[in-house]
């Protein structure tokens, strides 16, 4: 008997449509290439102590979405104190960056030639006015040339690959919507004034073991209710007549293929390896667009180590001097991600492409690595680490570079014209959006294929604030899911 729905992939988006599928009653297959769930949010246990992925911490606007975190998670709920910092030039900076920390922290020198480089570009725009070009040009404009260039440019291009000068504008706007220097400096200098937001930079959400622990305790929900969530399933081919997909063909973890009939497909698998992976092929026009599309790929180094290198959940790397990019400790997030008192669970995130030497080493010259550079920050010694392994997560973080909604543009037309495959998630969509927007689109894909409203994922996050810097959740700006979606096609 054919399921309602295939759901390929078991990480925030597949697993909370899966949910909200079996709590209408429907019967639903989620098939996870990856032997746990969670995906990018999963959680890794080691020598005793759990590893996320990399740092994740939970917070939304969106009501809804913030109390099925709440519901699911439940008694092993954390609200944890945050403090996230940037070390550039041996120094630690507040992030998000706040302008007097800043200012002093580069020296009174810097920091004057910093105000004046946000005045003469702003002078430079008024007198030749036009919408940035790109990432470089949008937030030069918003904070200056050598702000940019001392905050901004080095992190930027370690975690893309790419020069910021090839990254879209859209992309900046999106996640540093609304800020610029002088409204940062302004809102300081107002700090605990009437009518001021609280931020969401205080406190946040975490599950006590992990935040794999989400998507496991929604994975054991979808289970109780009589459907499965199958990992080790690779999805090989789409079978289709014409625009109706009409089962999967898997391969399970030992090499055997299965079959998975269904009336609907939902899919959060990246955008290219769905398309790439129909039969009949699709139009060679929207391959060609498929090869166009990049995905940069992730290496965590995950190190257990016996003293506390920092007490910041996560700290930012913007010095040049080393290639990591993201270095997180996750004792601080919960003393339940370790197994002992002293002991420290940490990741060192490296991002990169296959082609790339990082990515060409072996696990064991990695561990190495990381430890190195964590000396040459003076944060650890090479006795202080106990064991260390590596994870590797292809097709990570979709590339935003000048161009690419074209090709978005090419793939999403030709889906739009199924009766039954939803694309949904980050990697789905090609979307560089947040945990809980990837849940979001879940919801609002699973309604749609239940036939509750014509709902549309794609709209998910298409005017969204970066969440650093935004409000708290209240009920003056808490959004929740529309009862109906226009379809915007």
């Amino acid at each position: 008997m054919p399921l309602d729905t295939v759901i390929v992939g078991a990480g925030p988006s597949g697993l909370a449509a899966a949910h909200e599928m079996t709590r209408h009653g429907a019967q639903v297959a989620v098939l996870e290439r990856l032997d746990t769930v969670g995906g990018l949010s999963r959680t890794l246990i080691n020598d005793g102590c759990r590893f996320d992925i990399g740092p994740h911490r939970f917070f939304t606007r969106n009501q809804e979405v913030n109390q099925l975190f709440k519901d699911v998670v439940d008694n092993d709920l954390l609200h944890v104190s945050r403090l996230t910092r940037i070390f550039y030039n041996n120094k630690y900076f507040n992030y998000p960056l706040t302008p007097l920390n800043a200012l002093f922290g580069v020296g009174i020198g810097s920091s004057f030639g910093i105000l004046g480089s946000y005045a003469s570009t702003r002078l430079r725009r008024r007198l030749n006015p036009r919408p940035p070009a790109n990432f470089e040009e949008w937030v030069s404009d918003q904070f200056g040339e050598k702000l940019f260039r001392t905050f901004f440019k080095t992190y930027t291009e370690k975690v893309w690959g790419i020069p910021c000068t090839q990254i879209g504008a859209d992309w900046a706007g999106q996640r540093i919507k609304g800020l610029s220097l002088i409204v940062a400096i302004m809102n300081a200098l107002s700090k605990g004034s009437a009518g001021k937001a609280k931020t969401l930079v205080d406190e946040f959400m975490y599950p006590r073991l992990g935040a794999g622990q989400l998507y496991e305790k929604m994975a054991a929900i979808v289970e109780s209710r009589g459907s499965q969530v199958l990992t080790g399933r690779k999805v090989l081919r789409l079978r289709r007549e014409g625009f109706r997909v009409r089962e999967a063909v898997v391969q399970d973890e030992r090499g055997n293929e299965e079959v998975f009939e269904a009336g609907s497909f939902l899919s959060s698998a990246p955008l290219t390896q769905i398309v790439e992976s129909m039969f009949p092929a699709a139009p060679d026009n929207v391959l060609a667009a498929c090869r166009s599309l990049r995905y940069r790929d992730h290496l965590g180094v995950h190190l257990k180590l016996l003293q506390r290198p920092f007490p910041d959940n996560w700290i930012y790397i913007h010095s040049a001097k080393v290639r990591m990019a993201r270095i997180a400790n996750y004792r601080n997030f919960s003393p339940w991600m370790a197994d002992t008192e002293n002991a420290n669970p940490v990741t060192i995130e490296y991002f990169c492409f296959r082609d790339d030497d990082l990515w060409s080493r072996s696990d064991e010259a990695l561990v190495e690595f990381a430890v190195q550079e964590l000396g040459k920050m003076n944060l650890a010694k090479p006795s202080d680490v106990v064991s260390g392994f590596v994870a590797r997560s292809k097709r990570a973080y979709p590339v935003i570079e000048i161009g690419y909604q074209e090709h978005v543009d090419v793939i999403k037309s030709w889906l739009d014209q199924f009766e039954n495959l939803l694309p949904i998630g980050r990697s789905g969509m090609f979307k560089y959006n947040n945990q809980d927007h990837a849940m979001a689109t879940g919801l609002l894909a699973a309604r749609r294929q239940l036939g509750l409203g014509n709902y549309d994922p794609w709209l998910v996050n298409i005017d969204a604030e970066y969440h650093e810097g935004g409000a708290a959740s209240s009920e003056e700006n808490s959004e929740r899911l529309p009862e109906t979606t226009s379809a915007g096609r």
